[in-house]
């Protein structure tokens, strides 16, 4: 039982229990992104490939996005706090358990289980922090939130960069991982002192039939995405594609009638009857789709195309970061000012920004100076920034009152399922962008080529051999469902079994030196022209996502004046008597089918 609160120490305990839970959540997000910037050094050490490095991603925010709507429930009826608290743990052990695989099978099993873990602790965050402050400190602290989560998304490879870099004990990429343990710790100290409970009153059920089949049919979406084009589409991965369909169309029919027969269903589905909230909901899956998906793309090109180190990648997008996080914290105050107006600025920003990183890259080239990249990389954090922060705020204030407790806590759920879908969508087009533009690239770099080998004394005869050679190799590289490791056959080099003499021998290593250089230089244009299309996607898709914002209902007034003074019950009694509570006993008001407080009555 947790220690009785008294004092100063009461009065500080909402913002101790904050504390413990942003830090979740951005241990959570980051976890998400960091591991992008480890996926080179991962795949050397482990000898990982593209479709495992895929799954190393996608399997953690699938996991994620499946946890989230059986974790509610579990809350629901087991208590908040104590749901938190264990998946703390879990989440813990499972990061150091990445940390030490040995494989890339047991690093992909650890990170499902991570992934659990973390889904299983956002689905109590919310109510947690909603419980903790009364309604008028609301905006605030959800501002607070929102920073916290466009932070942590974006951190992701300037956290791995400076870990991998500082490769403490020789433990290099371990680290992304291993650094969980102190901080996980700590957070775990701090929020058994200090979080409060948010279980809700009255008996809840769990929906064993939604929860199985929510969880089935996003596994036979996602997985055939990540795994698919590794393998050649085999047929029983188009078979579970095609599952998906009837598997997610019979869980939402399931859901719609449990519920109108008075039952307990893991996600009321009748919320998307709010156009306010069924708005916002696309709003929250394309954004997060295609933010995760971003993030990954610019690892791969940083790292693998351009051979940028990863602590270089890393400082790269510093500026994004540092934009995102500045915006957020004026977002509320823009907010205020503007309304949801807020919600297309800051795609418009974002969107502006990517379109002239693309151009600035195709003038740039493989080696792009910091500087020229900073600028439109602070705009488009900048942009986030405004965007993420204040995003559930307006949908909140839009929706109907009654159905705000509920929006809430669906609303994670729907940002994990876009990441998730998303992530597994653009690791297929990225890589076949990649495919696409390999032919023109290595054709490029064949005069060169031969201009260099000619000007080590190659002779003439030889030329043509080895210039196809390299074209042959670098073409079905890059052209591979593993375009960052070179074919087994291509790696020999002539005359490694002594029988050349020594000049020609130097002059072989030399040819095989010059054409390794020129599978680099086709590489990076391949990456960067891929890259490109790939902003001016995302670009179009933050227009869209900016353009549709604007359909969102003004804010409602029942929410944001009548009850800009309302106090949950549980804080209310915090306040009223700070030395009475303890972190186990206060609990909050009504609770709706989805286990989240309500912001209206």
């Amino acid at each position: 039982m947790a220690p009785v609160l008294t004092g100063r120490r009461a009065r500080w305990a909402p913002w101790l229990g904050l504390a413990a839970s942003l830090t979740a959540v951005f241990m959570q997000l980051l976890d998400a992104t960091i591991v992008n910037v480890a996926l080179p050094s991962i795949a050397v050490d482990l000898d990982a490939t593209v479709s495992m490095q895929l799954l190393t991603v996608t399997v953690y925010t699938l996991a994620f996005a499946c946890s989230l709507i059986t974790a509610a429930r579990v809350g629901d009826i087991l208590g908040r706090r104590v749901v938190f608290l264990g998946a703390l743990t879990v989440f813990v052990l499972a990061s150091v358990a990445c940390g030490l695989a040995q494989t890339d099978t047991a690093l992909v099993g650890s990170r499902a289980v991570q992934g659990l873990a973390a889904g299983s602790m956002s689905a109590q965050t919310f109510a947690l922090i909603a419980g903790s402050f009364p309604k008028r400190a609301h905006p605030k602290v959800f501002g607070i939130y929102g920073a916290t989560m466009g932070m942590a998304t974006v951190c992701g490879p300037l956290a791995g960069g400076l870990l991998i870099d500082w490769d403490l004990a020789g433990l290099g990429w371990r680290l992304v991982f291993l650094v969980n343990l102190p901080i996980g710790l700590a957070a775990l100290v701090v929020g058994w002192l200090f979080l409060v409970d948010a279980k809700p009153p009255g008996r809840r059920r769990l929906d064993p039939i939604g929860a199985v089949a929510s969880a089935v049919g996003l596994f036979l979406l996602v997985f055939p995405l990540a795994e698919g084009r590794e393998r050649g589409w085999p047929a029983p991965l188009v078979v579970m594609l095609c599952a998906a369909v009837p598997v997610l169309v019979g869980f939402v029919v399931y859901e719609w009638w449990l519920g109108r027969r008075g039952g307990d269903p893991v996600v009321d589905v009748r919320l998307f009857l709010d156009r306010a909230f069924s708005r916002g909901a696309l709003l929250a899956f394309a954004f997060f789709g295609t933010l995760t998906s971003l993030v990954f793309t610019i690892s791969l090109t940083l790292q693998f195309g351009f051979g940028f180190s990863p602590l270089r990648a890393g400082l790269t997008t510093l500026p994004w970061a540092v934009g995102t996080g500045a915006a957020a914290v004026v977002s509320a105050l823009v907010y205020r000012r503007i309304g949801n107006l807020v919600l297309p600025l800051g795609m418009g920003l974002f969107a502006g920004s990517l379109v002239l990183l693309s151009a600035l890259l195709q003038h740039e080239g493989t080696d792009p100076r910091w500087l020229v990249l900073a600028g439109p990389l602070l705009v488009g954090g900048a942009g986030m920034g405004l965007f993420v922060a204040p995003l559930q705020s307006a949908i909140l204030a839009s929706v109907r009152p009654a159905n705000a407790g509920s929006v809430s806590g669906l609303l994670p759920t729907v940002q994990q399922v876009g990441s998730s879908i998303g992530l597994a969508v653009i690791g297929v087009v990225f890589f076949n962008l990649v495919a696409g533009q390999a032919p023109t690239a290595v054709d490029e770099q064949r005069p060169g080529l031969v201009a260099q080998l000619r000007a080590d004394g190659v002779p003439e005869p030889y030329l043509t051999r080895a210039a196809d050679t390299f074209v042959d190799c670098a073409r079905e590289q890059l052209g591979s469902s593993s375009p960052m490791r070179v074919p087994e056959h291509c790696t020999r080099t002539p005359g490694g079994d002594g029988t050349l003499d020594p000049n020609t021998q130097r002059m072989a290593d030399g040819a095989v030196a010059a054409a390794t250089q020129s599978t680099r230089a086709a590489a990076g244009e391949a990456f960067l022209q891929a890259e490109r299309r790939v902003l001016w996607t995302i670009g179009g898709v933050a227009v869209v996502v900016g353009a549709l914002s604007l359909t969102l209902p003004r804010r409602n007034r029942l929410v944001g004046d009548e009850e800009s003074d309302a106090v949950d019950p549980g804080a209310q009694e915090w306040m009223d008597d700070p030395e009475r509570v303890t972190t186990g006993s206060v609990t909050t008001g009504p609770v709706t089918t989805t286990g989240q407080p309500t912001t209206g009555r």
